[in-house]
């Protein structure tokens, strides 16, 4: 069963470049891995200090793959420190 997940990452002000260039990372890092399906960044017009993650996964097993890389666990010990917010985590079905 595919997972949905949309991840929304609200930066510092004064962080805005640096956590879209992490961002931007963990995007590239991510579409590599067996079983993404959609990895996609995507940064707010009305407010640029807050971005949005759309993923899908193959199934919850690569999601745990996923979930258990290095790269993934740096970018939240990173983006802890650039974030004006706790990270919002929205596990949904997709329905049409």
């Amino acid at each position: 069963m595919v997972i949905y997940i949309t991840v929304i990452l609200n930066a510092k002000e004064e962080f805005i470049q640096d956590l879209k260039n992490n961002s931007i990372k963990l995007v590239e890092n991510s579409r590599k891995e067996k079983g993404c399906l959609q990895y996609d960044l995507h940064q707010s017009i009305a407010k640029p200090n807050v971005f949005v993650l759309h993923e899908q996964w193959e199934n919850q097993e690569i999601l745990d793959l996923h979930n258990a890389q290095e790269y993934l666990k740096n970018f939240f010990a990173i983006a802890g420190d650039l974030i004006s917010e706790p990270i919002e985590v929205i596990f949904t079905n997709k329905i049409a």
